[in-house]
């Protein structure tokens, strides 16, 4: 069994290891990406964490890095990047390659992490799989009869943009009700802030982030349940929609604010189960993504060591 290196690009760091098996052996270096300016500086550090980690195991022969944005999986290319300025059709791979001598795969973040979670997480044992990550924004990728699916223009498994109200509140794309507006990080803090001013209840922003709004929702505080509820309805009812698309066996749901578990995992199944024919919900596993903040290095390591095997099996 090969080891490689995965790279999980953030917009805020860069966090990489070494991979064998699904397990990381080694961490490299944490790269803070905002203390670099453009995409040069960021290719020189990304080559010396990967240096670093190649003396772990001189035997490493592939290397897997996901990014947050446009990417050309098919060429290897970063065309642009979310929060991250000066990446502009950067031929990523083929310049990873040329200065490391690896096997180098090119993929959105999450597109790894999906195909991280099928590999050696929550989603090991599925063949139709949809994975969402609940965060800043909502992300997800899709394992379609056993192959991660990029769509024709490589952009399929985009959850968050997929709109739950055509009339609804504005999207970044034109598209009226994107689920992303109404439960990502700011948006459920916002919610809450207005609830609890409506109520008369002095909170700050910061007092409503979902990590503070799920230890408040367990200690009874109606309001913050409330929230919760709502926002688990939301997401019941955009995954109720890829269960009639696309009728999956597994759907994986991580990111930050997926780590409120029952209170978001349950009006989440209780608004899919009433949006879906028992036949498609009843033999659905609707779990949480299990490798937490290691998925997209370990899912970008698995498909690098993939795609050697399949140079390796076609010259």
């Amino acid at each position: 069994m090969h080891s490689a290196i995965g790279i999980d690009f953030g917009g805020t760091s860069i966090k990489s290891g070494l991979v064998r098996d699904g397990r990381i052996l080694q961490r490299g270096t944490l790269i803070h990406t905002p203390q670099y300016s453009g995409a040069e500086s960021l290719l020189e550090a990304l080559k010396e964490v990967v240096a670093e980690l190649r003396r772990a195991d001189p035997d490493v022969r592939a290397l897997g890095i996901g990014l947050p944005g446009i990417v050309d999986s098919v060429n290897g290319v970063v065309h642009e990047l979310t929060n991250v300025p000066g990446w502009n059709d950067v031929p990523l791979r083929d310049r990873l390659e040329r200065d490391t001598g690896l096997c180098v795969t090119v993929e959105n973040d999450a597109n790894a992490m999906a195909y991280g979670e099928w590999k050696y997480g929550a989603a090991k044992d599925g063949r139709h799989v949809v994975c969402i990550t609940l965060g800043t924004g909502v992300g997800g990728g899709l394992i379609l009869n056993g192959q991660l699916y990029r769509g024709a223009q490589l952009g399929a498994g985009e959850a968050g943009h997929m709109s739950i109200d055509y009339r609804g509140v504005p999207g970044p794309y034109g598209n009226f009700g994107a689920l992303e507006r109404y439960v990502g990080n700011n948006q459920i803090a916002g919610r809450a802030l207005e609830l609890y001013s409506a109520a008369g209840v002095e909170k700050t922003l910061e007092q409503c982030a979902p990590v503070e709004l799920a230890q408040a929702a367990r200690s009874g505080d109606a309001i913050a349940r409330g929230v919760w509820e709502a926002v688990g309805a939301e997401v019941g009812a955009a995954l109720a929609s890829v269960v009639w698309l696309l009728n999956p066996d597994t759907i994986v749901i991580g990111g930050g604010v997926a780590k409120a578990r029952e209170l978001l995992f349950e009006p989440i199944l209780k608004s899919l189960r009433g949006r879906t024919l028992s036949i498609f919900h009843e033999h659905l596993r609707v779990v949480a993504a299990t490798l937490d903040n290691d998925a997209g290095i370990i899912g970008n390591a698995a498909l690098a060591l993939d795609s050697l095997a399949s140079r390796s099996n076609n010259p």
